[in-house]
């Protein structure tokens, strides 16, 4: 748990089980005219840092992407960048290969017109709450320069992702793959305020009485919680709480519950060496046996398996 100011933060919580892992971070200076296909099945960002790009993806209309712009699409089965959607896209690896390099990973590429300077990267995650994290998110999250005044936190961790993979120290791929964490975190925040309904089973967190119940459930996994406890910290009657759990969440509280504890288990188990009792213990199951009855049937595989793979 990530305790802010005395309080548990419950979208911290949620995020410590995703991590993001980095796999290939560059710079690149792009001169019209220019064309990129990126075709491999993992996720993208990019960051413009001057000039102007379009976003072209297999739904919907061509976006385009200003200086100060931030695109994430994260889970990415292809898509273009371009400075003209006209043009005919060349594949990113044929394109970096005959590129010219600058220190190692400065990309200069296609024309002599306007310039597009950008940070580019191909990341994955990895943490057992992913798949459901991926469920939620939209093919593209698009965070936009405010009023004509850049974003200092996304200045920064561009430059620094490009200073890490550049030149390369000891510890350097942990570094890039926490300063995508701190990307990927603050673009979930502001892509969350902007669409506060339309988060799936996440919208419960910015609900300000269903926020409460999941602030004080994630404090306390392993509390005997009913529907009735649930529903007196969000100061709301049971059968008020249930319906509005619900509706926002997209479950039952006590489902809810449940699976959390199922998925905080399944992350000590895969990063840590607890007993499996301790374990059950932590998150709130009676035995070692209650646990692993409900985990397998929830994962398809025994805790022992689901640790040793």
């Amino acid at each position: 748990m990530s305790p802010i100011s005395g309080m548990a933060d419950a979208m911290s919580d949620i995020l410590s089980l995703v991590r993001m892992r980095g796999e290939f971070v560059c710079a690149s200076e792009q001169g019209a005219p220019w064309s990129l296909a990126l075709g491999q099945p993992v996720g993208h960002f990019h960051v413009i840092e001057s000039g102007s790009a379009w976003l072209v993806t297999g739904d919907g209309d061509p976006v385009r992407l200003e200086a100060g712009d931030l695109a994430i699409l994260p889970r990415s089965e292809g898509h273009v960048l371009t400075s003209d959607p006209a043009l005919t896209a060349v594949p990113l690896e044929r394109a970096l290969a005959e590129a010219k390099t600058r220190k190692g990973v400065v990309y200069c590429l296609a024309g002599d017109g306007p310039r597009t300077h950008m940070v580019c990267g191909r990341f994955s995650f990895a943490g057992v709450l992913a798949p459901r994290l991926l469920e939620v998110l939209p093919p593209l999250i698009h965070i936009e320069e405010r009023r004509g005044r850049p974003l200092e936190w996304l200045r920064l961790t561009s430059h620094f992702l490009v200073e890490e993979t550049r030149n390369p120290r000891p510890g350097s791929a942990i570094m890039v793959d926490r300063l995508l964490d701190l990307l990927f975190i603050q673009a979930i925040r502001l892509w969350g305020a902007a669409n506060p309904r339309n988060l799936g089973w996440l919208s419960g967190l910015n609900d300000p009485l269903v926020g409460r119940a999941l602030t004080a459930l994630h404090e306390d996994p392993a509390r005997r919680w009913t529907v009735e406890a649930l529903a007196r910290t969000a100061g709301l009657s049971r059968s008020a709480f249930a319906v509005r759990f619900a509706e926002v969440v997209g479950q039952t509280p006590l489902k809810y519950l449940a699976a959390w504890r199922l998925d905080l288990a399944a992350d000590q188990l895969k990063s840590g060496s607890a007993r499996l009792a301790d374990i059950a213990a932590a998150v709130g199951y009676g035995s070692e046996a209650a646990l692993a009855r409900a985990f397998t049937a929830r994962f398809g595989v025994t805790p022992a398996a689901f640790r040793r793979r």
